[in-house]
């Protein structure tokens, strides 16, 4: 709703990478207050460890750490 919003030009929104970096290679969205950074935030794939994981839950965490690693893809360019 946020990123509807700002991008039909009703105001300012602070949106995570991914849901911006497609307006924003677009051109209908772009960055203000460039030098400020809102604070990190990072995702935890939270699982047992006390009993054997699972073939897909392994298959997935791998995949979650292939995919977004340290830097995610769309984040590249900005």
């Amino acid at each position: 709703m946020l990123r509807a919003a700002a991008v039909d030009g009703v105001g300012v929104a602070i949106l995570p990478t991914w849901a911006a970096a497609e307006p924003l290679r677009s051109g209908a969205l772009r960055r203000v207050l460039e030098a400020w950074e809102p604070p990190q935030s990072t995702i935890y794939a939270v699982y047992p460890d006390n009993r054997l994981m699972s073939m897909k839950v392994r298959a997935f965490v791998d995949h979650l750490a292939r995919s977004f690693g340290r830097t995610p893809y769309w984040d590249g360019g900005f």
